[in-house]
């Protein structure tokens, strides 16, 4: 009898864990400041968008992250998270069964080739890729690879859109064994 209490409790408490967690991301994930720049961790937001997703990839992706040291920035933080939300979401979708999302995050300072100082955020996936015929069309609106009622096609468009307005830049890298986008932000410390 006391061992069902003591498990009854403790998966009370493991419920109640995850659940602070899922409000304190959804309250990172949805901070209104699309009008206002807002210091921002990005690394917490990234997190927040980890978190949320949670039941699509859980027992059968394994996220790993490699965090480098990074300074916060001035940004639009909930449309980063946004963009965080659209690349990791297809990458979840584009893993039919096992495998692994990597995220990494580095800074690179200015040099000759690059005017300021900026945050590299990759996301590499090994699902099944971008097919050939496709690659040059992902930024499009409303183009997709899924079937008619499976989605928009506005996710990477509009990640572009925001990526653009931080005056970064986005690429990718896909074949059959996988995909990588790599994002680059401006890092801004003041106003």
């Amino acid at each position: 009898m006391s061992d069902g209490i003591q498990s009854l409790t403790k998966n009370i408490q493991n419920g109640v864990s995850r659940t602070t967690e899922i409000i304190k991301s959804l309250n990172t994930f949805s901070r209104i400041d699309n009008d206002e720049l807002s210091l921002t961790n990005l690394h917490e937001n990234i997190n927040s968008t980890v978190t949320l997703l949670h039941n699509q990839y859980k027992n059968r992706i394994e996220i790993i992250k490699d965090y480098g040291k990074i300074p916060e920035t001035y940004c639009y933080s909930s449309k980063l998270s946004q963009v965080f939300m659209n690349i990791l979401s297809n990458a979840v979708q584009a893993i039919p069964e096992k495998g692994t999302i990597e995220i990494k995050t580095s800074y690179i300072e200015k040099s000759k080739e690059y005017t300021q100082n900026r945050i590299k955020i990759s996301i590499k996936d090994n699902g099944t890729g971008i097919p050939e015929g496709a690659r040059t069309k992902v930024y499009e609106p409303f183009f997709t690879t899924k079937n008619v009622g499976q989605g928009t096609g506005l996710g990477l468009s509009i990640t572009h859109g925001i990526i653009e307005q931080h005056n970064g830049s986005i690429d990718f890298a896909s074949d059959s064994s996988g995909t990588e986008f790599n994002i680059y932000i401006p890092v801004i410390f003041k106003k």
